[in-house]
């Protein structure tokens, strides 16, 4: 399968497509959530509640994974795979990511109507230790 070249990758992790974080919890099963993220010096940036199964799953065991994909035809994406650290709030990332992800006017707007969850949010880090990706754009 044609994978995305290293700025193509780069490029793909800067659009504001969504990203499904992959958690394990205490089972050893898998667990899929849709999130925003920031990707910047080859490390993921997550906002979670901190007491979401997100958090607590990490908290536990610190192995996750990244997918992110155009879902529109021709297909592309990659897959992070890495560990993640768990550290505070994080007000600018916060606000970043409501921009990023629904433009400046908008993001000003959630932020404004969801100040209540300011401090409630831990910083997710994630550390990539490899990646798999795939475009379908360039043949099979």
């Amino acid at each position: 399968m044609p994978k995305l070249e290293d700025h193509e990758i780069e490029a793909l992790l800067a659009e504001p497509e969504m990203g499904v974080l992959a958690t394990v919890d205490g089972q050893g099963r898998p667990e899929g959530s849709p999130i925003w993220f920031e990707y910047r010096d080859g490390k993921v940036y997550v906002l979670v509640h901190e007491r979401s199964t997100k958090a607590r799953n990490i908290a536990d065991n610190p192995n996750v994974s990244l997918t992110v994909d155009t879902r529109v035809a021709p297909y592309k994406g990659v897959t992070l795979r890495g560990t993640a650290t768990i550290s505070g709030p994080d007000p600018e990332l916060r606000r970043r990511l409501a921009k990023h992800y629904l433009g400046e006017e908008v993001g000003e707007g959630y932020i404004a109507s969801t100040a209540a969850l300011d401090g409630s949010d831990n910083l997710i880090e994630i550390t990539v230790s490899s990646r798999f990706s795939w475009d379908y754009s360039k043949g099979f």
